[in-house]
């Protein structure tokens, strides 16, 4: 074992400083968070099929799970208004799409679709 000495204070332990080992530690567990935060997340429930659902799969999953879309009950409108925000925060959604995204996301997450999930929770739970 070769220690070397800087004043009083040994710094290196079998050839490898102190300060080596807790850089490579450091930058080992930095690389990993890297890596782990440009894993896209995985899809949670999924989307339910038709033409559409590839495209908003790539497009909207590509930030956050299928989740925030599927439990989500919203008018055309909303969703219109939703995909802008989404483009403003970098989604792409060709123009030629935009109409099949609404009807695909409004047939299968719209305010009727909601408004009957909660009619039935409500008739199960019993209240009125």
């Amino acid at each position: 074992m070769r220690v070397t000495l800087i004043g009083s204070s040994a710094v290196t332990c079998g050839g490898i400083g102190l300060f080596q080992r807790i850089f490579l530690v450091l930058f080992v567990l930095s690389t990993l968070a890297l890596l782990r935060a440009q894993t896209p997340p995985e899809s949670g429930k999924p989307l339910p099929p038709g033409p559409m659902q590839a495209k908003v799969k790539a497009a909207c999953t590509q930030c956050h799970k299928a989740t925030r879309i599927t439990e989500q009950h919203l008018t055309r409108r909303q969703w219109s208004i939703e995909l802008d925000k989404m483009e403003g925060l970098g989604a792409v959604i060709p123009e030629s799409d935009r109409s099949a995204f609404l009807n695909y996301l409004t047939k299968n997450f719209g305010s009727e679709k909601g408004a009957s999930k909660t009619a039935a929770k409500k008739n199960a739970s019993g209240a009125d």
